[in-house]
């Protein structure tokens, strides 16, 4: 009898620790689209504790996810997308409008403001485990301009 409790115990410590993890994420945001739009970007900040690789992401909203980055090459905007983004270790990551962000591409339905999309990214770290966190993306609306958000 103690034996299961200790154990549910420590599966709750457990879980606590794996949901904060390596890797906290927040201001997790996206665009409302504009009509016949359908990709969106999302934003965030994203810490890793440890030296790590952003691997991969999905959306149940969206066929595929993207992450890309932005660079300026002779006065133009160019953009690639990346097979994965370095987390550098204890230092956040801003991904948003203005360098290396998250792309939803095709998606299954236009974004409103006020809808939250739930997004998965897994994690790569040194010793190549993965961590999956789960966000939530609060849609912005389209006037919004996240440049000025703090």
């Amino acid at each position: 009898m103690i034996k299961s409790s200790w154990l549910g115990l420590a599966m709750l410590l457990y879980a606590a620790q794996g949901f904060a993890g390596e890797v906290s994420v927040s201001d997790v945001w996206s665009r409302a689209t504009a009509p016949g739009q359908d990709s969106a970007v999302v934003g965030l900040r994203i810490t890793s504790q440890k030296e790590a690789r952003m691997v991969a992401l999905s959306s149940p909203a969206a066929a595929e996810a993207q992450m890309h980055s932005m660079t300026h090459e002779n006065g133009m905007m160019k953009m690639r997308q990346l097979d994965s983004l370095t987390l550098p270790a204890k230092q956040e990551v801003v991904l948003g409008a203005g360098g290396d962000h998250l792309m939803l591409v095709n998606l299954k339905k236009p974004l409103k403001a006020g809808d939250v999309v739930p997004l998965t990214l897994t994690v790569q770290f040194a010793d190549k485990s993965t961590e999956k966190v789960e966000i939530k993306a609060v849609v912005q609306p389209l006037t919004h301009d996240h440049q000025h958000h703090h």
